[in-house]
């Protein structure tokens, strides 16, 4: 997701030209953050972990945000908004995993993890912390929430 995410990023940079834009995160306690496009050196997730990080383009000064701390991600200008909405979105991450997943979008949710021969592997409401798949074979396993089926691999 974090890929798709960046790639969004550069869709949109590259729709928007020489226009005047700022990337806008909006938080789930309602603050917003405006950077102007021409200040950002950097925007990336953090390999480790689920943290959103912002490089200011002068001062190389590193600004974070908690992944499930945001509800949206969008690019503002007079002409254009794309928006990521967070909350509409169900995604595993990280995908693939080795060791623990997270699945964003099904908090206190029923889910069903099933293998990929059908095998129920895990049937439960999700408190929205990591589930632990290290001991699972490597493979495709399906992940039923929210009336959606998502997908991971597990290496």
């Amino acid at each position: 997701m974090k890929k798709l995410l960046l790639v969004l990023f550069v869709l949109v940079l590259g729709k928007v030209n020489a226009q005047s834009y700022e990337l806008m995160i909006k938080m789930n306690d309602g603050t917003e953050i405006a950077w102007n496009y021409e200040t950002l050196r950097n925007i990336h997730f953090d390999d480790d972990s689920s943290i959103l990080i912002v490089v200011e383009n002068e001062t190389n000064f590193t600004h974070s945000y908690n992944f499930y701390e945001i509800k949206k991600i969008y690019f503002q200008s007079d002409e254009l908004v794309n928006e990521v909405e967070f909350e509409e979105t169900s995604f595993v991450f990280p995908n693939p995993a080795k060791d623990n997943i997270r699945i964003i979008g099904a908090e206190n949710q029923e889910i069903e993890i099933v293998s990929a021969d059908g095998k129920l592997i895990l049937k439960k409401v999700y408190d929205g912390k990591n589930i632990d798949v290290s001991t699972l074979s490597q493979g495709l396993y399906l992940i039923k929430t929210n009336g959606k089926t998502l997908k991971f691999n597990k290496i």
